[in-house]
């Protein structure tokens, strides 16, 4: 179990500030690195660039500042029945590693910092630690996409909120074009680094997506399969048979009477 102790969010000191611990603390620290940074942990140097994740394990010696200017950071103070180590033994600890997308560390900290302040019940205890299993999920898929080194992080945020439009809003068709001037690159390029990020490409991706969302309307709604296409993007209900059949196996009349025989 977690113990949250303190944190805080864009935390901003100025270019005078140095944080020196020469025993560390006696329980972890997370730091969201926003600026530069240079640090000394267990007698070892980092220069820190923004956008870095540091996990301090306890009465681990450690000092920062920023010799360039202010430095700021979202950082949290928690305690935890088990060793980190054995709980996340692929996350490096008491060294800076990459992350990707940092506004979503700020926003589990702020919850996590919610939930410690204003909700006081075993029930905000359980929402602390699911959290903070959210947050370490994260901090482990930031590391491992900085061990692939995929072309497609340099577009992370944008790849990530382009795919969700794509869920969200089949009503528009979705064009390679489209996105890839969205993301201010070449059709080619795009095509690369979506392949690239999702492991399948653009137009395959799209055409599942459309597939599962059908799937689901047929479930949960009796809609006609015309009214299906379209709510999925389809203007001709023909290609939209044809393509649900080849995807699934199923006519999307079929599909739909063995899913209600299931329940």
């Amino acid at each position: 179990m977690i113990t949250v102790l303190n944190g805080g969010c864009a935390t901003k000191h100025p270019s005078s500030f140095r944080m020196v611990r020469p025993e560390g603390l006696p329980n972890y620290v997370i730091l969201i690195v926003r600026t530069a940074g240079a640090f000394c942990i267990n007698n070892q140097h980092y220069c820190v660039t923004p956008g870095h994740a540091i996990i301090l394990t306890p009465h681990t010696p450690y000092s920062y500042n920023n010799p360039d200017g202010i430095y700021m950071d979202d950082w949290l103070h928690f305690q935890a029945e088990d060793s980190l180590l054995y709980q996340y033994p692929t996350l490096p600890m008491n060294r800076p590693f990459p992350i990707t997308n940092m506004d979503i560390f700020t926003l589990l900290i702020k919850q996590i910092l919610w939930e410690k302040s204003y909700e006081t019940s075993e029930l905000g205890k359980e929402n602390i630690h699911a959290l903070t299993h959210v947050l370490f999920n994260h901090l482990i898929s930031s590391y491992r996409s900085r061990e692939h080194k995929k072309l497609g992080n340099l577009f992370h945020e944008q790849l990530q909120a382009l795919r969700l439009d794509m869920q969200n809003d089949f009503s528009e068709l979705p064009t390679i074009e489209k996105y890839a001037k969205r993301l201010g690159i070449s059709s080619s390029y795009f095509q690369h680094i979506y392949r690239d990020f999702f492991g399948i490409s653009f137009q395959q991706d799209l055409i599942q997506l459309r597939i599962e969302h059908a799937k689901y309307i047929l479930t949960t709604t009796d809609l006609t399969q015309e009214q299906i296409a379209e709510l999925c993007g389809y203007t001709n209900e023909v290609h939209f048979y044809r393509q649900f059949k080849k995807m699934t196996g199923y006519t999307p009349a079929k599909y739909r009477k063995s899913q209600i025989t299931l329940y």
